[in-house]
């Protein structure tokens, strides 16, 4: 059976916890990335989605200038080891309706995994 390492992405962008809200989006557009893990040194402490900019941000009416990833960011990380299988990391992507989990191996960001990615490597339907 496959393992998360085998089919997860490496090189996660992310961003400092104590960014701004324009940052993340700014970095979410250059990067074509949706979700990033917010970090304190090398481990993920957060998660922010375009879903939070937009319900937490613009859809209150807040100003963008003061409004950090902290204050909008989920906390409640979703992860699975680099070692685990890959319908683990399906049943908790189902488990927690996401489409993604964040890698982590001793407390530290080693990779992200994608509902694409695990489709990607599966085999064709005849």
């Amino acid at each position: 059976m496959a393992k998360v390492r085998d089919q997860m992405t490496s090189n996660v962008v992310t961003i400092d916890t104590g960014a701004s809200v324009v940052d993340a989006a700014k970095t979410m557009i250059q990067q074509e990335k949706g979700p990033l893990p917010v970090m304190e040194g090398d481990r993920p402490v957060a998660i922010v989605t375009d879903r939070d900019l937009v319900a937490h941000v613009i859809a209150e009416g807040r100003d963008v200038r003061s409004i950090s990833v902290d204050d909008v960011a989920s906390r409640d990380l979703v992860t699975i080891g680099p070692d685990q299988e890959i319908d683990e990391a399906r049943r908790l992507m189902a488990q927690n309706e996401l489409d993604r989990v964040i890698v982590i191996e001793d407390d530290r960001l080693v990779g992200i995994i994608s509902e694409a990615d695990i489709r990607s490597d599966e085999a064709p339907l005849r």
